[in-house]
Formats: C-alpha cells, sequence, structure tokens
C-alpha cells in the first residue's frame, strides 16, 4: 500500500484530535489528506472520522459561514472517494447530497462557486443515465479564474481530464490538445518545488503529451511527458498517495517510448527500469483500489514486450500472473477502471505463450465489443478474427470481423474534424472492409453479402459527407414522420455552423449536436418503413443504380482476392483471383509509385535511369492485365476491341486496398495489339459503390447552376520556384473553347472566391498545381495563388448540380498508402461533395501531356452527340476522356504520359 498502517492511524487520531477545538483551515486539511489516502488505497473505515471531522466543524460556526460550503464539499469528496471503491449507490448518494448542500450555500459571489458547481457536476455525471459532464459549467470554473492558484489548478485540470475522456472515447485530437494547453495553464501557475499540489500538476501534464506523443507516434513529444512525469516522481516524498500513479504512468510512458524508438540497447534498457517503475506501483497498491486493474494491464503488456525483446519466457509468465490479477481485482471491483481491457490482454498473453491454443484469447477477444470505447472494441475484432484465421476457424473469423464492421461507422463521430476521423481510420481499419469481403466469400457466404460487407466498411468518410451534403434523404422521412425529419434539418443546419471550430465552447457544442443527430438518426430508424435509413445501400439499390454499366469491384485480401461484378438484372457474380496475391500487389505498386516519383521528379533522370523506371511500369501493368483485367474481362466476355475501330462499351471499376493507386484502365501487354483495358472497354471509376447513386439518377440544383469556371493559376506564392507558364493558356483554351466559360481573374483566385463560384456553376476547371498527402490524405490540396483548397474543406461543401470538374492538376486521383480503403483524394471530394463527373490524375503529368489531353477531351466533348437524356449525357463525358487518353497515347506510348488520367462518376 503507497499509504502505511502507521499513516492511517495518524490521520484518524489527527481528525479526532481536531474534531472539537481545531482551527477550520487545519481540519480541512486534515479531511483533504483523508480523502488523499481512501484515494491511495486506505482502509474504508478511514471515511467514518472523517465525515465526523467536517460535521463537527460545521457545527461550530454559523449556518451562512463560507466555510460551511467548503466543509461540504470536502465531505462530498469523502463520499465520492469511498463509491469509487465500493460501487455502492448509498455512497454516491451520500456524496450527491453533500455536494448539492454545497451548491445551495453559494452564489455568484462566493470563493468556491465556480469550484463546488464544477465538482457538483463530475458528482451528479456518475449517477446512471446522467450523461457526459456538461462542460460549461467546467469551462466557467475556469473563466471564473479562481484567485486561489491551487482552485484554478484544480478547475483547469478537471476540464482537462474530461477532455481527455472525450479524447480516449472519440479520438478527438482538438479536444487532447485543449486538455494539453489547459494542464501547461496549470503548470504555469506556481513552480515552486515545495508545493504539494505541483507533482500532481506535472503528472496530468506529463501523461497528455505522452498519449499524444505516442498516438501521433511523435518520439519528441512522448519524450517530454516522460521527462514531466520524471519531474514529477523527483517532487514527491517516499509514501506519497500519489507515487503508484505516477508511477504507472511514467513506467507505461517510457514503454512507449521504447518502443517508438526501436530495437537496441537503449530502447532495452528503457523498458527494464520502466517495468521495475511499474512493478513498484503495482505492489503499492491495494487490489481493491480502482487503478489496480489499469496498472496490471499495463505492466503486463510492458513484461510481454521485454520478453519477446530478450526471448525471456519467464517475464512472459510473469506477464500473464500480472494480467489474471488485475482480472481478478478487477471482477471484484464494481467501479475498476479499465476491467473492460483485462480479458483480452489476458487471452492475447496466452497465445503468445501458447501459440498452438489461441481458443481462449479468440473467446476474450469476443467480449470485447460490449465495451464504451467503439475503437477499441474494432481493434478486438480484428485482432480476435486474425488469431481464429491463424487457427483456420474461418467461421469465428468472419463473424468476428463482420461484429467490427457493425461498429465501425459509429466509432467515426462525426463531431471530429475530417484529419482527426482519418487518424482513427488508420489506426483501427487499414483492411476491415476488405477482410470482410474475403471471410463472407470464404466461409460460403453470398457475393451480395460479402459486397455488403465491403461498403459498409469502406469509404466511410465519404459516406459521411454524402449522408448530410443534402436533405434528400429527408424525403422518406417527410412523408412518414415529418417531425423528425424537421429535427433532422435543423440539427444539420446548426452542425453546419460549428464545424471548423478547432476547440472549446463551439466544439462541445458539436459533439451535442452530432449526439443529438444520431438520437434523431435511431429515432427513425424506429419508425417501420425507415428501418434503413443512412445505411449503406443493399445490393438490390445498387444493381439498380449501376444500370446497364457493369461495376467491377476488385477485393484484395490476405484471405483471398475476387472481382466481384454487378449490374442492373444480374445476380452479382464473382470472379475469383487466385493469382492476386495480396504480398504481390503491395511490392508491385510499391515499384510502380517509385517509378512514377522519379519519372516525374525535378530535375528529371538521365535517359537510361528514365528507361529503367519506364520498364518498371510496363511490367507491372502487364502483371496486372494477368493477375486482374484479362480474367475479369474474360468473365464478361470482352476478348477483344471492338472490331469496326468504334467506341468500346463502357465498364466501372472499384478497386480496394493498394489497387486503389495502379491505373487499372492502362493495364495491358505492351506488346500485344488489343491486349490493354484502354483497347477493350471505356473505364470510369467509382471510390464507393455508394456513390453510384450520384451517377445514374438526376441531380437537385442542376437547374440553378449555369457557366463553366475557369480557375488558372501560373502562379502561386505558396510554390513560387514552381510556376505553371502553361496553366494560362490552358485556361484560355478552354475559355474560347467552352460556351458559357466563366473565367476567375488569375489576382481573384482566393480560396473564398472558388467556394462561392463552386456552389453556382455548372462546370469548373481548375488549371494549378495539386499536392497529394500520402499520409494524411485529407491533407491533400488544390495550390491556389495564396492560399489551398483541401479535402477536408471540400468534404463539408455542397456541391449538388455540379455537373462536371476537370481538376487538370497533379495526382488529384492519388489515394493515400495511409488509408486506402477510404479512397480518399481530391476527385473522390469533389464527387462526395455532390460533383456528377469529375476528370483527375493519378500522379504528376507534365506540360505537354495535360495541354494534349485538355484540348482533346473538350473538343471530343463537343462532337460527341447526346439525345438529351442522363444516361448519354454521362457516356459523352466517360467516351470524351477515353477518346483523349488514347489521343495522348498516340502521341506519347509511354504510360507515364497517357495513363494518369481517369474519368470518377
Amino acid at each position: 500500500m503507497a499509504i502505511s498502517k502507521e499513516d492511517v492511524d495518524g490521520l484518524v487520531a489527527a481528525a479526532r484530535e481536531l474534531r472539537d477545538e481545531g482551527s477550520l483551515e487545519d481540519c480541512a486539511a486534515v479531511a483533504e489528506a483523508c480523502n488523499h489516502a481512501m484515494d491511495a488505497g486506505a482502509p474504508l473505515s478511514i471515511t467514518q472520522p472523517t465525515v465526523e471531522l467536517l460535521a463537527a466543524c460545521r457545527a461550530r460556526i454559523p449556518q451562512d459561514d463560507k466555510w460551511q460550503a467548503d466543509l461540504l464539499g470536502l465531505e462530498s469528496v469523502a463520499w465520492h472517494h469511498r463509491y469509487r471503491r465500493t460501487g455502492v449507490d448509498e455512497d454516491l448518494r451520500r456524496a450527491t447530497v453533500a455536494i448539492d448542500m454545497a451548491c445551495t450555500l453559494t452564489g455568484p459571489g462566493h470563493r468556491s462557486h465556480h469550484r463546488l458547481r464544477a465538482q457538483q457536476a463530475l458528482i451528479h455525471s456518475l449517477r446512471p443515465g446522467s450523461g457526459a459532464v456538461p462542460l460549461d459549467v467546467l469551462r466557467e470554473a475556469v473563466e471564473a479564474c479562481d484567485p486561489n492558484p491551487r482552485n484554478h489548478a484544480v478547475n483547469l485540470l478537471n476540464l482537462a481530464g474530461q477532455l481527455n475522456l472525450r479524447y480516449l472515447a472519440t479520438r478527438d485530437f482538438s479536444a487532447l490538445d485543449e486538455a494539453i494547453d489547459l494542464a501547461e495553464r496549470a503548470l504555469a501557475l506556481d513552480s515552486r518545488t515545495d508545493d504539494d499540489d505541483y507533482p500532481w500538476r506535472l503528472l496530468w501534464a506529463g501523461q497528455l503529451y505522452a498519449k499524444k506523443g505516442h498516438d501521433t507516434r511523435n518520439p519528441p513529444m512522448l519524450k517530454k511527458g516522460v521527462e514531466l512525469l520524471q519531474k514529477a516522481v523527483t517532487q514527491l516524498p517516499p509514501g506519497h498517495s500519489f507515487l503508484p500513479g505516477l508511477l504507472n504512468q511514467l513506467g507505461a510512458a517510457m514503454h512507449a517510448h521504447s518502443r517508438l524508438s526501436g530495437p537496441g540497447d537503449a530502447a532495452r534498457s528503457e523498458l527494464t527500469v520502466a517495468i521495475h517503475m511499474m512493478r513498484a506501483a503495482l505492489r503499492m497498491t491495494d487490489p481493491t483500489v480502482p487503478d489496480y486493474p489499469t496498472f496490471a494491464s499495463n505492466l503486463a503488456m510492458a513484461l510481454a514486450g521485454l520478453s519477446k525483446e530478450t526471448g525471456d519466457p519467464s517475464l512472459l509468465d510473469e506477464a500473464i500472473d500480472t494480467a489474471e490479477k488485475g482480472s481478478r481485482a478487477a471482477a471484484a471491483s464494481p467501479t475498476a477502471r479499465d476491467a473492460e481491457t483485462l480479458t483480452p490482454v489476458t487471452g492475447l498473453l496466452r497465445s503468445m505463450r501458447d501459440r498452438d491454443d489461441s481458443a481462449a484469447a479468440i473467446q476474450a477477444l469476443s467480449t470485447s465489443f460490449d465495451g464504451s470505447h467503439r475503437l477499441a472494441a474494432v481493434m478486438a475484432g480484428q485482432l480476435g478474427a486474425g488469431l481464429a484465421a491463424r487457427a483456420g476457424d474461418w467461421e469465428t473469423a468472419a463473424q468476428l470481423t463482420l461484429r467490427a464492421v457493425e461498429i465501425l461507422p459509429h466509432a467515426t463521430s462525426e463531431a471530429l474534424s475530417v484529419a482527426d476521423r482519418e487518424k482513427g481510420l488508420s489506426t483501427i481499419a487499414t483492411s476491415l472492409a476488405r477482410d470482410a469481403c474475403a471471410l463472407v466469400l470464404r466461409t460460403g457466404g453470398s457475393a451480395d453479402q460479402a459486397l455488403q460487407a465491403l461498403e459498409t466498411a469502406r469509404a466511410t468518410l465519404v459516406g459521411q459527407a454524402l449522408a448530410r451534403r443534402s436533405d434528400a434523404d429527408l424525403d422518406p422521412v417527410r412523408a412518414l414522420a415529418p417531425h423528425l425529419a424537421d429535427q433532422m434539418r435543423e440539427l444539420r443546419a446548426d452542425l453546419a455552423q460549428v464545424e471548423d471550430a478547432p476547440y472549446g465552447p463551439a466544439a462541445d457544442r458539436r459533439h451535442r449536436l452530432t449526439n443529438a443527430i444520431h438520437e434523431v438518426t435511431r429515432q427513425i430508424r424506429a419508425v417501420p418503413g425507415l428501418e434503413d435509413y443512412l445505411r449503406a445501400p443493399g445490393t438490390d439499390v445498387l444493381r439498380q443504380r449501376a444500370g446497364a454499366i457493369p461495376v467491377v469491384t476488385l477485393n484484395v485480401s490476405d484471405y483471398r482476392s475476387d472481382a466481384l461484378v454487378l449490374r442492373a438484372g444480374e445476380e452479382t457474380s464473382v470472379v475469383p483471383l487466385p493469382d492476386l496475391d495480396l504480398h504481390d500487389v503491395t511490392g508491385n505498386v510499391q515499384r510502380f509509385t517509385t517509378a512514377t516519383a522519379e519519372l516525374t521528379r525535378w530535375p528529371a533522370p538521365g535517359p537510361a535511369a528514365a528507361k529503367k523506371h519506364q520498364q518498371v511500369m510496363r511490367e507491372v501493368l502487364a502483371w496486372l492485365w494477368e493477375a486482374v483485367a484479362e480474367p475479369v474481362l474474360s468473365a464478361l466476355g470482352i476478348t477483344s476491341a471492338p472490331r469496326d475501330g468504334g467506341l468500346p462499351s463502357r465498364l466501372r471499376w472499384s478497386a480496394t486496398g493498394p489497387l486503389t493507386l495502379l491505373p487499372l484502365h492502362a493495364a495491358g501487354l505492351p506488346d500485344v495489339p488489343g491486349a490493354c483495358v484502354a483497347d477493350r472497354v471505356v473505364s470510369s471509376y467509382t471510390p464507393t459503390l455508394r456513390l453510384l447513386g450520384d451517377a445514374s439518377s438526376p441531380v437537385a440544383g442542376t437547374s440553378r447552376r449555369e457557366g463553366h469556371l475557369v480557375v488558372p493559376v501560373p502562379r502561386s506564392s505558396l510554390m513560387p520556384h514552381r510556376p505553371l507558364e502553361g496553366a494560362g493558356r490552358e485556361a484560355a483554351y478552354v475559355v474560347s473553347t467552352v460556351p458559357g466559360a466563366l473565367p476567375l481573374p488569375e489576382d481573384a483566385v482566393s480560396a473564398l472566391a472558388v467556394r462561392a463560384g463552386l456552389r453556382g456553376a455548372r462546370g469548373v476547371h481548375f488549371a494549378c498545381h495539386g499536392q497529394s498527402d500520402a499520409q494524411h490524405p485529407s491533407r491533400s490540396q488544390l495550390v491556389l495563388r495564396d492560399e489551398t483548397l483541401t479535402v477536408a474543406d471540400l468534404m463539408t461543401e455542397r456541391l449538388d448540380g455540379l455537373e462536371l470538374a476537370v481538376l487538370s492538376a497533379c495526382s488529384t486521383a492519388h489515394a493515400g498508402e495511409q488509408l486506402p480503403d477510404e479512397v480518399l483524394h481530391l476527385t473522390s471530394a469533389f464527387r462526395a461533395a455532390g460533383a456528377r463527373h469529375v476528370v483527375g490524375t493519378l500522379w504528376e503529368t507534365g506540360d505537354r501531356s495535360a495541354a494534349e489531353f485538355t484540348k482533346a477531351f473538350y473538343a471530343s466533348l463537343g462532337a460527341l452527340p447526346c439525345d438529351g437524356t442522363r444516361g448519354t449525357a454521362d457516356d459523352r463525358v466517360a467516351a470524351a476522356v477515353h477518346r483523349a487518353v488514347q489521343q495522348v497515347r498516340a502521341q506519347q506510348p509511354s504510360p507515364r504520359a497517357w495513363a494518369p488520367f481517369v474519368h470518377v462518376g
């Protein structure tokens, strides 16, 4: 125990001695020390003398004395600490009664008014069904700037603590950033090393920095957290009640830092010291303390890590024993923290030791779906599925994966920024959608079930943008539940006002509105006939939307790879792709992207190097033909190019995983006439089948739009050394060729002007630089004169009725390696925002290729016939892109020149 029997006896004796005649200041100090002791594991019996001391003090002073409220606040803390240990409702009731009485005695002028109201909000949040702590109360306490530095620090860290809980539940990095800022403010209040509360403030700042450093894989930030925690340890005397928690936090932070530092003696030494600290923390902590399971879990994982590093099996045995102790403590404590994590941790550790017996680990991970942290539940499902697959239990693997798929859409709250949702998905969903699809097929499921699983779990961010970009989805709701339709419309309008708020009260409101939207969505789905509101559309609906044009979804997974073919009036068919191995895909994609990067860099490679990289591109495209394109086209009966030289039939591709980075329309054998996708079909792409609805139905808002906006950016202050000499000429050509062209003057190309123009134009042509961020695709951007237009910006736009967007910029259709199944890039962002057709590029294009393509595209678009129907209008755009690509191909046979141009729609 951190608190010895002698310490407890001394506190009890002091409480009894001061009860009748001690000063109020001394009584409050002893009561606070007793509360700290209870929190650190002192016997529950210490509560009674603490409460009796406070009651005796209150009896000695008038009812209107300012000390009455402060003493009641301390009594509430005593019962609260007891409740954290016992989970008994009566303890929580007493804590609530005491704090409510305290608050009735305080007004706005009372010295403790804001602090006690914040404490009241925290206590009330513990009651069943009470919901989250109202952060506005905690913010008021912070804004009041209590003149007592200690009280002000408490208020700052109360708010920081709740924001940290928000982050842990939702991965809202803006909440974590604000929490860090609050902790820094608390540290700055008083840096005296003899201040008893200074180590507590260091602890908060250190653990928050460590958390962000770990979750963003930022070693310097994580190191800062370690240093703050180390400083806190040096400030505490032996036996202090904070010491166990501080040692555990420091050990966990050092463990995380050692993992980011990579293998080596220094990292191993740091991990050894971390384990020593965490062992000490666990020894000092009574199993009845709510933090005991957390301490045990952290130590167990660190021991397992060192066992793996050193090959010492005794460390793994100790890890399992430690996790089991934590599980027993959690089972005996109704208020234990992180109790739900220990069962899967124990199972996982056992599977590491007994590799032939993973049943216990799989069963343990299966129980993790009942936890409140959805991100953790998704990860547990994937981990359990992986273990089941390794054991050959495909049915269990499929079941666990599908359960994770069901949770995923709820694990990325729209209360977060697009960047934060992207970070969360990069942690939990790099292959979930593809694995679910493959496992459904592997266990005998239908193609429709496999496609439904894939669509539910991929392109999550695109799906969210689609769901809220217009109120068209509310039409059926208006017919059956008009009051719910009105509520949803009002909530969406309110949410749009605070979508970009970084943090603070506006961010709190964004979370409240998002929760309200989720509740209204639940109510709508409870209405008969609206059960599937905002869910991924079923395959029957997708078939209808696809129309006569086949849609080929290419799914690549460790478990199997297939093409799923969807078209109206037919059952979804499966074309197995046995030669499409995920390892080969990853390797070939790496070869291809390296080659294109080398061929487009400046200065340009020499002739020999360029020839080598072009050969790599041809080899990968030949492999893509043999492993993917030729089997698919043959299954569709497309075995040759049109004999009359006419326009081929259309085909839509929807790739997954690393395949999203390759030009499927360019797959082919370089020396075999007609053995190329571009010779046999007119290719279009769709990032997700959910976008098919926009490509096959009339679009609201078209009649209100007119003109073709032209945005030239030959020079940008953001890229002063890379002018685009051809951008001005290209824009002038479009203006002279396209009826109704609306040129934006070069000196007026601001983000505000462009976004305003997009909302009124029927079409748009960008001639500018594009930048793709492979690791953080939501940051990919079109470079304007002095600003940028990012994917994240576009995801908040509503561009219904924008018929055509031509993005004559580099890499506008390049999906990031970090989240390939989100297919998140500038082209898909325009589609998600409402653009019906988008023309983009997979990699950096040369001036000559871009100019040739633009001229050929607009010339073809104007020459192709149209009978005025939606179908022929769509065919014209796809055919114009195809003909322009073929024209560039005829002039410049290297795939580097003609293959980057793609049609999405």
